[in-house]
């Protein structure tokens, strides 16, 4: 009798106690925006705990880390980030944070695309200026996803070596939804093999060198700001003598350029994602990187084919 009522004021101790939270034998996992998020999500499942620094929908460039992100990293075992100067954030975290965390730079071992103008506005001389850097874009070329995710996953084997088996198994499964959506590109776009589009964001560089289009973008990779009016004459002539007669913008954040460049011209506007969140009806479908790639490449047959 005496050992149930002791065990019955444990219990009671314990449950009443708010301030106490449940023990979490996952992998406490940082990420910075919302693609490395969903690949560490897609190869950890349901063995690690993983969050995502960057709110969805806001830059990634721009974002600083508030002092409750930063306390709850000091905790963590990983963080994840792409690199390539996608977060100017990332290298101070490194030097900062303390304890045993293990940082990943998930675009290492990519393809990477050197030498993209960033556009910026003319000078005294009337020339533009631009910053010869590193495309950090690598996840929306499917095979670039592919790395980023292996990288990953040898991380969680790292940290986490009893569960290695199961995210092996999870980065196969990533493996062949990947082929699958680079043969369902190969085969959608190959009619238009050699043709340029028009963007408004300049983020889709990898996209395009993959499936042989090429990018010509109103606004520079980072998407922000507006273009120099040198860009937009250069953007209107090259419409005009093209007879293009469609704009793809950046349907996460929307354009106001691209907006502009449709309304005087009277061409189409279609929506495509550079994948650094989601769409609030993205997130009503439950859709993943592949979901999401699915729906850009629905859009650039769509305004291709009426190219034609």
């Amino acid at each position: 009798m005496k050992k149930i009522i002791i065990l019955l004021l444990i219990s009671s101790i314990f449950c009443g106690c708010g301030s106490i939270e449940p023990y979490d034998s996952r992998l406490s996992v940082y990420t910075s925006f919302y693609a490395v998020y969903d690949f560490a999500r897609q190869i950890g499942g349901d063995r690690v705990n993983v969050k995502c620094m960057v709110p969805n929908g806001a830059e990634p460039h721009d974002y600083e880390p508030s002092v409750r992100v930063m306390a709850g990293l000091e905790g963590a075992d990983i963080f994840i980030y792409n690199g390539l100067g996608m977060e100017s954030f990332a290298e101070s975290i490194k030097e900062s944070v303390e304890g045993d965390i293990l940082f990943v730079e998930a675009s290492q071992g990519c393809d990477v695309l050197y030498g993209y103008e960033e556009e910026h506005d003319e000078d005294e001389d009337g020339h533009s200026g631009h910053d010869g850097t590193a495309d950090p874009h690598v996840w929306l070329s499917p095979a670039n996803a592919v790395i980023e995710a292996e990288n990953i996953c040898s991380a969680f084997c790292t940290k986490d070596p009893e569960n290695s088996d199961y995210y092996k198994k999870n980065l196969e499964i990533f493996r062949r939804k990947a082929e699958e959506l680079d043969n369902e590109y190969k085969k959608c776009l190959s009619p238009f093999r050699g043709e340029s589009i028009i963007v408004s964001h300049g983020a889709y560089g990898y996209l395009c060198g993959r499936y042989g289009l090429l990018q010509s973008a109103a606004e520079g990779m980072g998407g922000s700001g507006d273009p120099s009016p040198r860009r937009i004459r250069d953007i209107y002539r090259y419409i005009k003598e093209n007879n293009i007669t469609c704009i793809f913008y950046e349907g996460l954040t929307g354009s106001r350029t691209a907006a502009a460049i449709s309304e005087d011209l009277g061409i189409r506007l279609y929506p495509i994602y550079s994948y650094e969140g989601l769409t609030e009806e993205q997130e009503k479908k439950g859709l993943d990187y592949f979901g999401v790639m699915h729906e850009t490449l629905v859009s650039l047959t769509e305004g291709l084919e009426g190219e034609k």
